[in-house]
């Protein structure tokens, strides 16, 4: 019997580049379990992660070194972090040159081109990779074909060769994740991150259920990663794999991270009924919720299912910006309503909010900071709008000349400034986050003890972030510092 090779799945540790309290979180495990099992039967599956074990680069290269790995496939979220990624080549080829190096996840399908130029970076996925790894080892063991799409890469006159990107049609014909291939109990104790979309009870487990997104925001990459066509795991097998993850590892609550799980209505209504009928008895939070989908039947079932949260992205408080600039189907004036009956059920609303989009004006961004006081929610987040390649918003941005430096210095970051306009300045934009954040949620002792709650953190603990979130404004070109919302 020939010999099975052997194959490593890993996430970088972001700190390899800089700590943002902001940013850095642990990512989702479910996604290099289920890679593993699509590939189990082909190679041996050792997983990785740099992250969440805050493996230096020394520790991580040892690992891959003391496995004997011949593949290693490196995973990267976000943009921000490019940097990481080609380090973490760079020296897994200065460890072995035969190892191949196959390269995947969002700012990799969004940024293939400049991650393909690496030539410690033999293949990048562009897309969705569960079938596209597969079959990319059947090619390097030399029993199959190489892909037709999903894959960019180098040939052997060194021109790239791209290739179409790959959406998975039917998820429910994806297999569970095999969590065995990681020590859940490890994960389930520990939340992804802090602030107040943390678990609701430890244990807890995260789920992605959905992929894609037909509303087509202008700032969002959704779009260009997963395409705009919702696709869905069947209700029973989500049900089946949270009974699985209680049943093994003594899960009480769920945080569900899809990038829009209500908006196919019908799909996410019989899941809360398949909740209810299994009697899951699980607390979640819903990361993304759609709020203009919402109606009186999701709102009982959701109660009724366990849900004690959700976080809503309304982006501007100015109707003329969400139609002409946002681009997302919400009417305002019925926003305050709608969140006021999700609490009146005993819910928290945590609620986001972008400023300083390009062609806003200065009045218009008060306008949108009024409303967020005023909306109802528990908890207001700031973002400031930062134009992503593949996105409406960098093609207004750059139409209308609003770059505040040049595009190829541009660093992915949602705290400051990049953007200005005749009406105000990056600078102006970031400090307004910053201060009108703290006030709105900080500024009685009532809100203050609302936060404590949300965030489950003392007066002590919440002062120092907001201080530093302030703080960060005086020194916006040290990064490595911010601790924000």
């Amino acid at each position: 019997m020939k010999k099975k090779k052997k194959l490593v799945l890993a996430y970088p540790n972001l700190k390899w580049k800089k700590f943002d309290f902001h940013t850095k979180w642990d990512l989702n495990p479910s996604v290099l379990c289920l890679l593993g099992k699509m590939v189990e039967d082909q190679v041996d599956v050792k997983i990785i992660d740099a992250l969440f074990y805050d493996l230096s680069m020394e520790e991580f290269i040892a690992q891959i070194a003391e496995y004997g790995a011949d593949y290693v496939g490196l995973s990267l979220l976000t943009s921000e972090y490019q940097e990481i990624l080609h380090s973490a080549a760079k020296e897994i080829k200065a460890l072995d040159p035969n190892i191949k190096v196959i390269a995947g996840g969002v700012h990799v399908t969004i940024e293939y081109k400049n991650v393909i130029e690496d030539t410690n970076i033999d293949y990048a996925v562009r897309g969705e990779g569960e079938y596209v790894l597969p079959a990319l080892l059947r090619y390097l063991e030399g029993e199959g074909e190489l892909p037709k799409e999903g894959l960019i890469y180098q040939d052997d006159a060194g021109v790239m060769v791209e290739q179409r990107q790959t959406w998975i049609k039917d998820l429910t014909e994806l297999p569970m994740a095999d969590y065995s291939l990681v020590k859940m109990e490890d994960y389930v104790q520990v939340g992804a991150r802090y602030g107040p979309q943390r678990p609701p009870e430890f244990p807890h487990a995260r789920m992605v259920v959905t992929r894609g997104c037909p509303v087509g925001c202008s700032f969002c990459q959704v779009e260009s990663i997963s395409g705009k066509k919702v696709r869905t795991r069947s209700p029973e097998q989500v049900t089946e794999e949270l009974l699985y993850l209680k049943k093994n590892f003594g899960i009480k609550s769920i945080v569900f991270e899809d990038d829009n799980i209500v908006v196919k209505k019908k799909f996410f209504k019989e899941l809360m009924r398949q909740f209810i009928a299994k009697k899951l008895d699980l607390k979640f939070i819903l990361s993304n919720f759609a709020i203009y989908a919402l109606d009186d039947e999701i709102l009982e079932l959701i109660v009724e299912a366990g849900c004690v949260g959700i976080n809503i992205a309304i982006e501007s408080g100015n109707q003329r910006v969400m139609n002409d600039v946002v681009l997302k189907p919400i009417k305002l004036n019925k926003i305050p309503g709608l969140i006021q009956s999700i609490r009146d059920r005993g819910l928290f609303v945590i609620s986001n909010f972008i400023i300083g989009f390009p062609g806003e004006t200065w009045e218009e961004i008060r306008e949108t900071v009024n409303f967020a006081e005023s909306c109802g929610a528990d908890y207001v987040k700031f973002f400031i709008a930062m134009p992503l390649k593949g996105t409406k918003m960098w093609d207004m941005a750059r139409e209308l000349d609003a770059f505040d430096i040049d595009e190829s210095q541009i660093e992915i970051n949602w705290r400051f400034g990049q953007i200005t306009s005749t009406d105000w300045s990056a600078n102006d934009i970031s400090i307004l986050r910053a201060y009108e954040w703290d006030r709105i949620n900080f500024g009685t002792a009532e809100r203050r003890k609302r936060m404590n709650e949300i965030w489950g953190m003392n007066d002590e603990e919440l002062s120092k972030i907001r201080k530093a979130t302030r703080d960060a404004v005086s020194f916006a070109d040290e990064p490595n510092n911010m601790v924000v919302n």
